[in-house]
């Protein structure tokens, strides 16, 4: 997610994290046969930017509406000492529902099975090099 809202910053676009927050979250749910009935948000700032979040709040909720899931609560916490100036983070969980009989657990697959994967491109592409710890 990080990488996503340095790429925000860089591009002045702060809609698309919001967005993808939702994505990211419901995706993980959508994966057990379950579909997402709510969300809710947690974004953390040094010093809350009335226009950045904003934007951030509008991809979240068009984000749970693409979704199909509520957008019911959330906090905002403003940390002077984790954070640098408006530098922000964003975190959320989504709630989901599946009947019994419709949960994928793996416990199907079977030795010859085939598994079809697709390669996803980021939206916004990230040239940022981390340094490597030692």
């Amino acid at each position: 997610m990080l990488d996503k809202i340095i790429g925000g910053y860089l591009a002045g676009k702060h809609d698309t994290v919001g967005v993808d927050l939702v994505a990211m979250n419901v995706n993980d749910i959508l994966c057990t046969g379950a579909r997402p009935l709510f969300f809710l948000d947690y974004i953390a700032t040094g010093k809350l930017n009335p226009k950045i979040m904003k934007d951030v709040m509008k991809g979240i909720v068009a984000g749970c509406r693409q979704a199909g899931c509520a957008l019911i609560g959330g906090e905002t916490a403003e940390m002077p000492d984790m954070y640098k100036g408006e530098d922000y983070d964003l975190a959320g969980f989504t709630v989901g529902i599946v009947e019994s009989g419709g949960i994928i657990d793996g416990s199907g697959i079977k030795c010859d099975d085939v598994l079809l994967a697709c390669h996803l491109q980021a939206c916004i592409p990230t040239a940022i090099r981390w340094p490597a710890k030692h």
